[in-house]
């Protein structure tokens, strides 16, 4: 059965909101050049920002709903669950906060109508393609995270990236808002700043703050922008995770 993906790239991209403040989605979306992209949202919480993204058709919004403990989204999976189809009531597909899935989860969005999910995160793999789950729904892996890629490659040096970006299968790029705006040199880096304040700091970081925190070096986010800039002079293949999704169903008559 042949893809799209079967003998050439094709690339993807999404984001992972994680709380950012209103000034770090615009400052991410933007330096991203993110109305070329077809960039979906993965939300956490309501976004003035996102909203006015998704009601332009620019983005399209889904959930990221936060199993773990202490949750703001809630104390239980059905709080969690109910939390985020308020957030998004027309959702068909999620990616839960730092993969976390057990079979219940998975289970109950199958039987709420969600089509797809993508929890998955691989190394920079070769000839990914979706996957049908057992619950039904379509598992769409990651080719890139951010976080991943810093503890993958630490130095940033892009050379293992480089050699498979031209090669076939399914390659969705994942990132997170805040590691684009303070250009995140190193896995902890971020998260020492995210640690270094109350939750409601974080939610309300402004342009100062962005301007003082971030890093000035080589950072994930120039590795964001090699990845944007080579796809685009490549003029490879540009599709949203749900049009992978519809395309899988569609070929499989799921």
């Amino acid at each position: 059965m042949s893809f799209s993906w079967s003998e050439d790239p094709v690339f993807c991209f999404t984001s992972d909101v994680d709380w950012a403040s209103e000034e770090v989605l615009k400052y991410s979306h933007k330096a991203l050049s993110g109305e070329s992209l077809g960039i979906t949202y993965f939300n956490t919480h309501p976004s003035n920002v996102i909203n006015s993204l998704s009601k332009s058709g620019e983005i399209r919004q889904l959930i990221h709903p936060n199993f773990l403990p202490n949750s703001s989204h809630g104390e239980s999976f059905d709080e969690v669950m109910e939390y985020c189809d308020k957030l998004v009531p027309d959702a068909d597909g999620f990616r839960t906060h730092r993969y976390f899935e057990v079979n219940d989860i998975l289970d109950e969005y199958a039987r709420r109508g969600f089509k797809f999910f993508s929890n998955h995160c691989t190394r920079c793999e070769k000839n990914i393609t979706p996957l049908h789950h057992r619950s039904g729904m379509v598992s769409i892996p990651i080719f890139f995270e951010d976080g991943g890629y810093l503890i993958m490659d630490p130095h940033l040096n892009t050379d293992v990236l480089k050699r498979h970006l031209d090669t076939p299968g399914l390659k969705v790029i994942n990132f997170h808002a805040a590691h684009m705006a303070f250009n995140t040199p190193k896995f902890e880096f971020t998260r020492e700043i995210k640690d270094s304040m109350s939750r409601e700091v974080w939610n309300n970081l402004d342009q100062k703050a962005l301007k003082d925190l971030s890093y000035s070096g080589f950072g994930i986010r120039n590795v964001l922008e090699l990845i944007i800039e080579h796809v685009l002079k490549r003029n490879h293949k540009i599709k949203t995770i749900t049009q992978i999704s519809e395309e899988f169903i569609a070929a499989k008559n799921i």
